[in-house]
């Protein structure tokens, strides 16, 4: 099976925090100071300040830059960058409406809630890509790890937290046309993606996790470094 070669890793996250209720104000992303000019593909530098922001899990921000260079980005190129920036725009999202109900600041998180619905209806049947973390077959009470679906041997699963992994951003599901053969992914950093076909979104308070995303189309890749 072929290789992607990816030349910007993506940092493995984990997550904090509890849901927002239904939103009433819409979110309002960092404007830029200048008028969007199209690119072919987002530089190293701008991709690295992306994934400094999401390593010290500033949620707002990282979320303002990945909606900023899904403007300038209008066509995917072989580093799959809009593929990867949709996931994370959703992963900041999810991370802002955690962080607003642990803080107890619910203006924010419907804020964030708001904008996480209103971009989720033009994303829906898009490709996504997520970052890359390692494949087990030993899933056991572990996160931010990608498995094979119990009983689903054509489908793999993932849960997406922040680093303390108190609250989870998502769970993610991806099926595949066909079987997959595990043993070349086994132990390793692996990318999984799709096409997202269905979000789901726990509104209970109570329990801290925001969405549930299914990808169908899958595909899967040996992290090559």
């Amino acid at each position: 099976m072929k290789k992607f070669i990816f030349i910007t890793i993506l940092i493995c996250i984990s997550a904090a925090g509890i849901f927002a209720q239904n939103p009433r104000v819409p979110a309002k992303i960092t404007p830029r100071n200048v008028p969007f000019k199209t690119v072919t593909e987002i530089s190293d530098a701008d991709w690295q300040t992306l994934a400094a922001t999401l390593e010290k899990e500033d949620w707002k921000q990282s979320a303002a830059l990945a909606a900023d260079y899904l403007q300038i980005l209008k066509t995917d190129n072989e580093k799959k960058q809009i593929a990867q920036l949709r996931y994370i725009y959703f992963f900041s999202l999810a991370g802002q409406i955690l962080n607003a109900n642990t803080r107890g600041n619910a203006l924010e998180g419907e804020k964030a809630w708001t904008e996480l619905d209103r971009v989720m209806e033009t994303l829906i049947n898009k490709e996504f890509l997520l970052p890359p973390r390692p494949f087990t077959t030993d899933c056991e009470k572990k996160l931010n790890v990608i498995c094979q679906v119990k009983d689903t041997p054509n489908a793999f699963r993932t849960t997406a937290t922040n680093k303390e992994g108190s609250g989870i951003h998502s769970f993610d599901y991806v099926q595949f046309d066909e079987l997959v053969s595990i043993k070349e992914f086994d132990g390793k950093e692996t990318f999984i993606g799709g096409i997202l076909y269905r979000a789901d979104y726990y509104v209970d308070k109570s329990k801290p996790w925001v969405l549930r995303l299914f990808f169908k189309k899958g595909f899967v890749r040996v992290v090559v470094k």
